[in-house]
């Protein structure tokens, strides 16, 4: 298991010898007596207006968290950076100054997947340079014996904010890293990209294999529907069973009531492990103010928090937005990722990723509200769970299935994918097809496999598979991520589009080399493999077509014009198949519900054949687009956008005025 982050505020390499860090025995003795500060830590205390108590309060938590007295004050508001920084230099007689946007940096890319450090060596447009420092309350006493010796490094030092040297190093990496999110998996690895969703191989055996059934339709029309309907019956069979056991395995026990505090799982006192939170948006101001809300929410100490909220650089209403909502929280930054193709999800994140250093990383959508335990939960896991765990997956819920039918069989998909088929397959040791939503990693892991595909528009079942044929297990925890669902049909229908679109283009990159996939993965996870990811394929447009031959045969029978024993012998296993789709589905998703829910959403299942259906018309569309427009993401919008019809009055936002 990779170890803990680094510590906050690991220097950067320089001709200087200033220790910036709090050092363990470096504090004199303390005065007044029962006080953990010396005089001069007293008298910068008091300079920022911090009373004693509050002073002894950042110390404590400080101590518990592994951070520093600084980082405590500032998340809790006690003071901000810019004062704490002008405080600290007057008490050394230095200059504060922020860092220029057109600063040159040294060996900035050496700081990416690091802790900000808490010295930086800048090289303006002259000939001397500048040392900017970001030193803690512990090191002052050592800081001010340097300068005692060295006065003559005063030209040089400047204080600045901590969040001042995190924002030049991603200024001075940007097209570094913009570059590599472009490309990512295609330039090291582009047979596991979707930059080339079709190989030309899988084109001419496609292509070679529509022409054969067409010549076998045309000259063998019995033998080409005769085969063609009993091989494809077997296999919508098979899909069926491997969910059974899913449906039958015993409930799974209630979240863990008693989970540990941050640190106190770790080998050694190494405070709390730096945990990470990517969040992509786009043209998503509405939502901004619930999505920091919840992250506040999140129980794990601020100054160990890294939340990156991840914006295009074109979109300026949301960057304002998130700038706004996020105003005096120092544990919270924005990353703008410049405009250019691919403009996808996984792009924005694999731009953001090297600026993430924390030893955990999870990855959230604009309208989620995670449990607040949720990280704490899935640190537990990492902690004590198996040596090759990668992933842990929450479980999504819908919170709005009741209002429309169309979010009540959302929450119930939800409820049967999260709740019951992937904790299932989790425990079986199969690859999983990850949510886009709430994935925890053990960050150098997703580093080394690559990060996200940028040219994939569902990253998230690719990144499940790519992760086990790394040797690295996915599995699920049990504190969920809270969701709405679309109601409106197009929002759904080109969220569909984009889901199916980026299976039939996962399926068909590991399916490129077969061979290897199987050497990989293993007989039992490739058998799960063809069964659940092709399976989902075939079974979006199987369904409706065996629901269609079943009305077929069995209404002309029903009316007396045909008998019993002129019935294709297909029929019962058709009959069977469908029975069996049903009831599987109310059977995982029923079981799979929050208690409480399950009432509110029944009354949906009436309506599954049309869902289905229509989920048949989105994959149709999906494989249109697999052609000519692979890589194209339909954003789904988020917040009323996606949930109300504009024309109805419920949903206006100005008040009516009447009388």
């Amino acid at each position: 298991m990779p170890q803990a982050a680094g510590k906050r505020g690991s220097a950067a390499a320089a001709p200087t010898q200033v220790d910036a860090q709090p050092e363990a025995g470096d504090t004199p003795r303390p005065t007044p007596p029962q006080s953990p500060f010396s005089p001069r830590q007293l008298a910068l205390l008091n300079a920022m207006g911090i009373d004693h108590a509050d002073a002894l309060e950042a110390f404590r938590a400080a101590r518990r968290n592994g951070s520093d007295v600084a980082s405590e004050l500032i998340v809790a508001g006690r003071v901000t950076e810019r004062r704490y920084g002008e405080c600290y230099a007057r008490e050394l007689r230095l200059l504060f100054e922020p860092i220029r946007d057109d600063a040159a940096l040294r060996g900035a890319a050496a700081f990416l997947g690091r802790p900000p450090p808490r010295t930086l060596e800048i090289y303006p447009h002259r000939v001397d340079g500048k040392f900017f420092v970001c030193p803690a309350i512990e090191s002052i006493d050592r800081f001010a014996r340097y300068l005692d010796r060295r006065p003559d490094m005063r030209a040089y030092l400047r204080v600045t904010a901590h969040s001042q040297i995190a924002r030049a190093i991603e200024r001075e990496t940007m097209a570094q890293r913009y570059a590599a999110a472009r490309l990512s998996l295609s330039a090291d690895l582009p047979r596991l990209s979707a930059r080339l969703a079709i190989e030309p191989l899988q084109a001419a055996l496609g292509l070679g294999t529509a022409v054969a059934v067409c010549l076998f339709l045309y000259y063998l029309p019995g033998f080409a529907l005769a085969t063609g309907h009993g091989g494809a019956t077997l296999f919508f069979a098979a899909c069926l069973a491997i969910r059974l056991p899913a449906a039958l395995a015993a409930d799974r026990p209630p979240p863990v009531a008693d989970l540990p505090a941050p640190g106190v799982l770790e080998t050694g006192w190494q405070g709390v492990p730096v945990y990470s939170v990517l969040v992509a948006l786009h043209d998503e101001t509405t939502i901004v103010p619930q999505l920091v809300a919840a992250l506040e929410r999140l129980d794990w100490p601020k100054t160990r928090l890294d939340i990156k909220i991840v914006c295009e650089a074109d979109d300026g209403n949301t960057i304002a937005a998130v700038r706004q909502a996020t105003t005096g929280l120092a544990h919270v930054s924005t990353v703008l990722v410049p405009p250019g193709e691919p403009r996808t999800k996984p792009k924005a994140l694999n731009h953001a990723l090297p600026l993430a250093y924390g030893e955990f990383l999870v990855l959230y959508d604009a309208e989620d509200v995670p449990d607040p335990g949720q990280l704490r939960e899935a640190y537990l896991r990492f902690r004590t769970g198996r040596p090759d765990l990668a992933c842990l997956q929450a479980p999504l819920v819908v919170t709005n299935g009741e209002t429309h039918w169309l979010s009540g069989l959302f929450a119930l998909e939800y409820a049967a994918l999260f709740c019951r088929m992937l904790p299932w397959l989790a425990s079986q040791g199969f690859p999983l097809s990850l949510g886009g939503t709430s994935n925890h990693f053990v960050r150098e892991r997703l580093v080394e496999i690559g990060g996200w595909d940028s040219h994939n528009v569902t990253e998230d079942a690719d990144l499940g598979i790519r992760l086990h044929r790394a040797g690295y297990r996915a599995e699920t925890i049990t504190r969920p991520t809270y969701e709405q669902a679309p109601v409106r049909w197009k929002v759904w229908r080109n969220q569909r589009t984009r889901w199916m679109k980026g299976w039939f283009v996962t399926y068909l990159l590991h399916m490129r080399q077969p061979l290897l996939l199987f050497r990989q993965l293993g007989p039992r996870a490739m058998v799960a493999f063809q069964l659940v990811f092709f399976g989902m394929v075939v079974s979006a447009f199987a369904h409706p077509l065996f629901l269609l031959l079943v009305v077929i045969q069995l209404v002309p029978v029903a009316v007396g014009l045909s008998e019993l024993d002129e019935l294709s012998p297909f029929v019962i296993v058709d009959v069977f198949n469908v029975v069996a789709a049903y009831g599987l589905f109310i059977a995982l998703s029923a079981r799979g519900l929050e208690p409480g829910t399950a009432r509110g959403l029944r009354r949906w299942y009436v309506l599954l054949p049309a869902y289905w259906a229509l989920l048949a018309w989105a994959s149709l569309r999906a494989l249109w687009q697999l052609l000519t427009a692979p890589h194209k993401w339909e954003k789904t919008p988020h917040g009323l956008e996606s949930r109300m019809n504009a024309g109805e009055p419920r949903h206006q936002i100005w008040p009516t005025l009447t009388g």
